[in-house]
């Protein structure tokens, strides 16, 4: 099986966007998207361009795929969509939700956390009598960085639980919004893979962004037994793509 993660920054780079989707729709069998509109009538005013109806276009190019979407919680830059082919067999999809609000700690609220709440989107499906789980996740946004604070940790903690507790061989993926050698990385990585850090990976940026850091990542439990790991070179997004070919 293929899996493709990527934050796809609200379709602002379309047209790039939707060959790529393109070019890899016979080939993938999971898309994990970060920052997808649906509908959606107000968005941040520092989007330049966003697609407010990104999942729709998204569908009409992965005519083949079964579509999940949930909406960010109070947020404006987009939710979480997964696509999986329909030769798979579905048994369920859940939405949770981590946070309501991120200023909720008051010895935290002058942190400048991003005025969004949080949630994960959880995919199982059997495949060759397998049952597997995909948590598409978008970890928190802080003005100050991508260190641990307490918010950060609790978030792990919950993403941790749900991953322990959720059926078959899981794979997590999403731009998690923390550096790697942190509390709340170790806090996932506990007895799984680190993707990202078996494979030395130094950047998961396109030349869009400023600068290189690591913010998106794939980590899997044991019995994923891994084919391949890249981080893809197509320029789409402010963000890489993540591929990741298992069994």
């Amino acid at each position: 099986m293929k899996l493709i993660n990527l934050n796809a920054e609200c379709g602002v780079f379309y047209e790039p966007l939707m060959e790529f989707i393109k070019k890899y729709s016979s080939d993938i069998d999971i898309f994990c998207f970060q920052e997808v509109f649906h509908n959606t009538k107000v968005v941040s005013p520092i989007l330049k361009n966003p697609r407010l109806n990104l999942f729709s276009e998204i569908q009409k190019i992965l005519t083949d795929f079964n579509s999940f979407y949930v909406p960010a919680v109070q947020g404006h830059f987009g939710g979480l969509a997964i696509f999986i082919n329909k030769s798979f067999t579905v048994n369920k999809i859940e939405n949770f939700v981590l946070f309501e609000e991120l200023n909720i700690i008051d010895d935290e609220r002058d942190k400048n956390y991003f005025a969004m709440g949080r949630n994960l989107q959880k995919l199982e499906f059997n495949h060759n009598g397998k049952i597997f789980t995909t948590l598409n996740f978008h970890g928190m946004w802080i003005v100050e960085g991508k260190r641990d604070t307490k918010m950060r940790i609790l978030q792990s903690e919950k993403v941790r639980k749900i991953f322990d507790e959720s059926n078959g061989a899981k794979i997590l993926c999403g731009d998690l919004n923390v550096e790697r050698d942190t509390e709340s990385m170790a806090i996932l990585n506990m007895g799984n893979k680190n993707l990202i850090q078996e494979y030395n990976v130094n950047s998961t940026r396109s030349s869009f962004k400023e600068r290189s850091e690591v913010v998106d990542y794939v980590i899997v439990s044991p019995d994923i037994d891994i084919k391949d790991f890249q981080v893809l070179l197509d320029e789409i997004s402010d963000h890489l793509p993540l591929f990741l070919e298992f069994n």
